[in-house]
């Protein structure tokens, strides 16, 4: 096994396997890139979700981007088996991908070696212990690469690529800014996570924007919202009663959130695919997240985004219940300092 991991894989065809949430496939795009920056003449296959698939489809360096639900079971085993891939990487790993990974026919199989089965399958794979969150998701990601040609790996250095929408999702966010006369700078807030991580409560997330109203009573204010949230944006809005807060509700096409979040002057939420996709497009942002190891922002933080800052609210706090899906602690100096964060880096925009 480690002789093995010592051999140089000149690939001709790869698969690449993330198939999990938004934010995970977000923080493989430097994988990707790196990998066509290593082997420019190799064929180059993602596997992803179909929800996830608009974040990579416009990304000119990937050959094909495969999405696992268009399939059946037979005929996604098919698809794999017709591309005839020498290499196949699973960035992330469950008992699907190993199937997967053995449907390739792939000569060199790469992964984490986590479960019992994981050492069978990938005869090239590494120990990771992704749980100690000692370095980014995309760090991590990246180390799975390295294990194509270790030397090729350092000459090339790590590369990024931003997620490319299209003409058509600019139009809409422009369409969307000018019928609500937004023609100024605007703070963009996604203050929903779906439980994934720890978050303000919505009650926080408006007494946030009350004390940012009392600094500046000009601000352009927009909260973002996916279909499901939109009854408890709008009770959001309502209750915050203030003429500049808009609601963008997202239910066509996930790259018109990109585009809006493209746009905006600062991006303000938790751990999140959203927050990934500021992150991602090197945003002014402020990112709500736990101490925690596993959710930390070691681990989940918006990997090579310089104008990033991060509020940890239970950072020193003893007693903690991850539980809950929202701080214990939240009091009015924890606002008010994410309040002044937010100004600051407003004014410096």
């Amino acid at each position: 096994m480690f002789l093995l991991k010592k051999k140089k894989i000149n690939p001709k065809k790869i698969i690449i396997s993330r198939t999990d949430k938004i934010g995970d496939l977000v923080l493989s795009i430097p994988s990707f890139i790196t990998v066509k920056k290593m082997f420019p003449n190799t064929l180059l296959y993602v596997l992803v979700r179909k929800y996830n698939e608009p974040v990579i489809k416009h990304l000119d360096f990937i050959d094909e981007v495969i999405s696992i639900d268009d399939y059946s079971k037979s005929d996604l085993k098919n698809k794999i088996k017709s591309i005839h891939a020498d290499t196949f990487i699973a960035l992330f790993s469950n008992n699907d991908v190993l199937r997967l990974a053995l449907i390739s026919g792939a000569k060199y199989r790469i992964g984490p070696l986590s479960k019992p089965l994981s050492w069978f399958v990938y005869n090239y794979g590494i120990k990771q212990k992704r749980s100690c969150s000692i370095k980014n998701e995309a760090e991590y990601n990246l180390d799975l690469i390295k294990q194509l040609d270790h030397e090729k790996f350092n000459e090339t250095g790590i590369h990024f690529s931003k997620i490319k929408y299209l003409e058509n999702n600019n139009s809409f966010i422009n369409n969307f800014l000018n019928d609500n006369n937004i023609t100024d700078k605007f703070i963009l807030i996604h203050p929903f996570s779906g439980g994934s991580t720890k978050n303000f409560t919505l009650d926080e997330y408006k007494t946030l924007i009350k004390k940012l109203i009392q600094k500046d009573n000009n601000l352009n204010i927009i909260i973002s919202s996916s279909t499901e949230d939109y009854n408890n944006a709008a009770t959001f809005k309502k209750d915050i009663d203030y003429n500049k807060i808009y609601i963008f509700k997202n239910n066509s096409d996930l790259l018109n959130l990109v585009s809006l979040i493209d746009k905006c002057s600062i991006f303000i939420g938790a751990s999140t695919g959203p927050t990934h996709i500021a992150g991602n497009l090197c945003k002014n942002a402020v990112g709500i997240y736990p101490v925690k190891k596993t959710l930390s922002t070691t681990r989940w933080g918006m990997y090579g985004n310089k104008n990033a800052d991060y509020i940890i609210p239970d950072e020193n706090i003893e007693d903690k219940d991850y539980s809950l899906k929202t701080f214990e602690n939240i009091d009015n100096n924890i606002i008010e300092k994410t309040a002044e964060l937010i100004m600051d880096k407003l004014k410096n925009d």
